[in-house]
């Protein structure tokens, strides 16, 4: 079993490869806003390092947000593309749990205009519906499990961030996720922000 990761979301372009339970490469680049240029010669290195075709893997694992509005659809556009060629299984996975993984954490994703996308997660499960809060409220969740890890976007909190392993994370959760039936209907995960939808109307 040939499994490929990948994250384009947010703030990281992540490419992992693995055999049979094994990670073969976990490529994690951080800074870079270019993934729709980066993601795809990426992708053909790490194969080629490992004198993988395309054709042969098994499983592709996604992240489908939230996150930017070009980053989401990227790993997307390419799982689309691969299961239109290809018999691959495709799974997605949350942005947000991607940055928590299979530990106890609380985790963060800055949707700009001092707001956070927020998650808590234990297990690799949701423990509370993934949602956008202000930073003010934000402290208020935080409250709530301060037991906590904090993860993820903490650098709009004003915390400093530490790297974690995206890749192995991602391909955790996607262990416990069902393959996509139809992938022509996934859509990338937009959470709606409720107070600026009600000022529209």
């Amino acid at each position: 079993m040939i499994s490929l990761v990948m994250d384009t979301s947010n703030s990281y372009l992540a490419v992992g490869l693995y055999q049979d339970n094994v990670c073969l490469e976990a490529f994690q680049e951080k800074g870079s806003r270019r993934q729709s240029e980066k993601a795809i010669p990426t992708l053909k290195e790490v194969l080629d390092r490992h004198h993988i075709a395309l054709k042969d893997v098994n499983e592709m694992i996604i992240t489908s947000g939230p996150g930017s509005y070009t980053g989401v659809r990227v790993a997307m556009t390419i799982a689309k593309t691969l299961a239109a060629v290809s018999d691959v299984r495709i799974k997605s996975v949350s942005s947000l749990a991607a940055y928590a993984g299979m530990n106890q954490a609380l985790s963060v994703i800055d949707a700009r205009g001092h707001k956070v996308f927020v998650g808590v997660y234990e297990n690799g499960l949701p423990l509370i519906k993934e949602q956008v809060v202000t930073l003010e409220n934000f402290a208020q969740l935080r409250a709530e499990y301060e037991d906590f890890e904090l993860v993820g976007e903490v650098g709009c909190l004003g915390l400093d961030e530490k790297e974690c392993d995206l890749c192995a994370n991602i391909y955790a959760l996607g262990q416990m996720a069902d393959p996509i039936k139809n992938v022509d209907l996934l859509v990338p995960t937009y959470i709606k922000d409720v107070e600026a939808k009600k000022a529209c109307y």
